[in-house]
């Protein structure tokens, strides 16, 4: 096993020496716009020894805690509570590329798998399509590792455990991931783990509490409360002829847009292994492998609208092609139980193809390195730092007033600076400057609505009795309005403070967090001191 951390090293060396050994970061969307906000937001509380239970810089506050965006008690986070953002991001990203490695690779040899198809696999899994397509959703690459061991432990029956690695999927940030390899599991029940998987889920519940409970009274009061609408639950749903042509490679990929949650290319050499796995090989992967498809399609086939309908999961979320990270998860294990050799004898009488596994391999990693290279833009990490004239404005003017961006300051023409100096979504948290709108999936309950009206009627009497003294924006400005810089407008109109309307939202109470507080202490305390924290291995 020595010799294959080693080897996984390289490999891991090999894909990010672009950013290991220079100052370059990942560039791209949510890293900006969500999760740098956020975790330096979290660093500078948990620094200050604060808790951080709300965030009042966006959206007229939001709760923080309760928002598994934030990550706050995943045990990876604390990266970003020692290092600063840039260094604690990519040790973050390499340190689960490289887990991700090893846990399927454990998987695979556990399930009996040849070690060279094992490693081919898990190259597969680490550096294919998925994963390289989510170094920008943290969230999302901080819950998907952990699958190969959910797997493994619930077949070795660690019930223990098992909830553990669940609970770490909770804690990383995005539930969606952990919901479907829930479903997942399923595939693989017998009588005996149906009752170990519920007992792994109550300890779940338990485990992760402090998360759990704050997240389940927002969700109550989020835009959420109520489901989404069937046509936004199954937004972003698989055609059947992407399947196919994402599975094949391409010179070109438009990285805007949702194409990360259609990547899933795994090579092309992985192709043929995979076509000789329904050829030879054991059909225990064929079941899962298509249902999963057929939930990937969503809105495409009927199946999605009877869930969507009868099923409340699937109401509360969206996205259906996000399951196609279990796709290629089954893609990867097919890889690795194929009978490659028996399969070249019976059916092509040929030579054996294991003195080519070396160059497969090589192979196999350079085809899945340039296609990590179309995926991941990067960028020089000091633009991660800039420091805007309208940022330094309203730190120095706005008093703790609040500004709003309309959507004509954006704009493709404009440069990165320029870009930044619109204060896009939560950037101006870091800088402690209130924003009316901001971004994330998860806004208390009517915000979306109320901004949007808002945007709409510019009335400088209206937007100040909600505390609203800035816009940015490009177009003229009436005659209420005093130009500061070149996008940069301040409301005349004054309201007194006793005035000041709020927009109803709701505080989070404090009970909560202190019960799921107190439950999950006690569940750490069972889980050090129970004496089957590791039970003894079990037969299959």
């Amino acid at each position: 096993m020595k010799k294959r951390i080693f080897l996984f090293m390289i490999l891991i060396i090999l894909f990010f020496n672009g950013i290991i050994f220079t100052d370059k970061i990942y560039f791209f969307r949510d890293i900006l716009n969500l999760f740098m906000p956020y975790r330096l937001f979290a660093a500078e509380n948990i620094q200050n020894g604060i808790l951080p239970v709300w965030n009042p810089y966006t959206f007229f506050g939001q709760p923080f805690l309760a928002n598994p965006e934030t990550s706050l008690f995943y045990p990876f986070t604390i990266l970003f509570y020692i290092f600063k953002f840039v260094a604690a991001y990519k040790i973050f990203v390499v340190l689960h590329f490289f887990l991700a490695l090893i846990f399927f690779y454990l998987l695979v040899r556990f399930l009996k798998a040849k070690n060279s198809y094992a490693i081919i696999a898990s190259v597969c899994w680490a550096f294919g399509g998925y994963f390289t397509a989510r170094v920008e959703f943290i969230s999302i690459l901080g819950a998907a590792i952990w699958l190969p061991v959910v797997l493994m432990f619930l077949v070795k029956n660690k019930k223990v455990l098992l909830g553990l690695v669940l609970s770490f999927q909770l804690f990383a940030g995005h539930p969606q991931v952990l919901f479907y390899s829930v479903i997942f599991l399923i595939f693989f029940l017998n009588k005996k783990r149906i009752f170990m998987l519920i007992y792994s889920l109550v300890f779940v519940l338990l485990l992760s509490a402090i998360q759990l409970i704050p997240f389940t009274e927002y969700i109550s009061n989020s835009n959420r409360s109520k489901g989404l609408t069937y046509e936004e639950a199954s937004s972003v749903s698989v055609k059947p002829y992407e399947i196919f042509r994402n599975l094949l490679p391409q010179k070109k990929i438009d990285i805007t847009g949702n194409y990360w949650l259609k990547s899933f290319y795994v090579g092309i050499i992985p192709l043929i292994l995979i076509f000789l796995y329904f050829l030879n090989s054991d059909k225990k992967l064929i079941l899962p492998f298509l249902v999963i498809i057929i939930l990937a399609l969503g809105r495409n086939t009927p199946v999605y609208w009877l869930l969507y309908k009868y099923f409340m999961p699937f109401s509360r979320i969206r996205y259906p092609a996000a399951i196609m990270f279990l796709f290629t998860f089954v893609l990867c294990l097919m890889v690795s139980q194929v009978n490659f050799t028996n399969t070249i004898k019976s059916k092509m009488n040929i030579i054996k193809i294991n003195k080519y596994l070396v160059l497969i391999t090589i192979f196999t990693l350079l085809d899945l390195y340039f296609n990590f290279l179309k995926l991941n833009p990067d960028i020089s990490s000091k633009y991660m730092n800039i420091k805007t004239e309208n940022m330094e404005k309203l730190q120095n003017i706005s008093n703790g007033k609040k500004y709003l961006v309309l959507s004509d300051a954006y704009s493709t023409n404009k440069n990165y600076y320029d870009f930044i100096n619109t204060l896009p979504t939560n950037i101006n948290i870091p800088y402690h400057i209130y924003n009316a709108s901001g971004y994330d999936p998860l806004t208390t309950k009517g915000m979306d609505e109320f901004i949007e009206k808002m945007e709409k009627n510019l009335n400088a009497e209206h937007l100040a009795r909600h505390d609203i003294r800035y816009v940015i924006t490009n177009r003229n400005m009436g005659f209420n309005w005093k130009k500061i810089t070149k996008n940069l407008f301040e409301n005349k109109i004054s309201i007194a403070k006793n005035k000041v309307f709020i927009p109803h939202t709701y505080n989070p109470k404090y009970i909560y967090f202190l019960i799921g507080l107190c439950t999950t202490m006690f569940s750490i305390m069972i889980l050090v001191l129970n004496p089957y924290f590791v039970p003894e291995e079990q037969k299959i």
